[in-house]
């Protein structure tokens, strides 16, 4: 059985020329992980959309309905970082679907990839840093939900702590929150998760893969 991948054209959308979030990223890996023989087309399954349910298992309704009608005021929208667009809204909502058909594939599979995904800044009453919804979260509380696990560990190797995954289960001992990180970056105030492991400025690969092994 080959790995099943997760994508969506959908997981690109279009930001103002000269945004500083790459989002083109996104097509780019799809087309990468085809080209290099990693996975074919047929290897990729397709989100559908997120049932509202799902969401509000993570974030608060009032949150929800402010941001998909473009309603948060100026500040809020300064704190995520991304101008608002129904192509945004619509992209935020496929990517936390394809997170949560990830994790249901590597539960049947072994193993599963998305192609998007890792939203950790989201809290569940506002977005920062580029995120919006916290895909990690949502998917991980859905599954525990349904008792499809009993437990999960989240292993964050992102520059930046996972501060929005931190606090969402901050209080959720079937959720294990791990993060490895750089100890001078985004964001300034951290939040307390189950493990924090933070490394220097400059850190190299062979530093950097010793610390995730050990």
């Amino acid at each position: 059985m080959r790995v099943p991948f997760v994508s969506h054209p959908h997981y690109h959308c279009e930001l103002p020329p000269g945004h500083r979030f790459p989002m083109g990223k996104f097509r780019l890996l799809y087309e990468t992980l085809i080209r290099e023989g990693v996975a074919q087309r047929e290897d990729f399954c397709l989100p559908a959309d997120l049932p509202e349910e799902t969401l509000l298992r993570v974030h608060e309704a009032g949150y929800v309905g402010l941001w998909e009608s473009n309603a948060l005021d100026v500040q809020a929208i300064r704190r995520i970082g991304l101008p608002w667009s129904p192509e945004l809204v619509r992209r935020t909502r496929i990517a936390v679907a394809g997170t949560l058909l990830t994790a249901r594939l590597a539960l049947r599979h072994g193993l599963a990839c998305n192609t998007a995904g890792g939203t950790h800044h989201a809290f569940p009453t506002y977005g920062s840093g580029f995120c919006i919804y916290n895909d990690m979260a949502v998917a991980a509380a859905q599954l525990v939900r349904e008792g499809k696990v009993r437990q999960v560990l989240i292993v964050d190797l992102d520059v930046h702590q996972g501060d929005g995954t931190h606090f969402i289960f901050r209080n959720e001992p079937r959720v294990f929150t791990f993060s490895l990180h750089c100890e001078k970056n985004f964001p300034v105030r951290r939040q307390p998760g189950d493990r924090d492991v933070e490394l220097p400025e400059g850190t190299g690969d062979e530093a950097y893969m010793e610390c995730l092994r050990e």
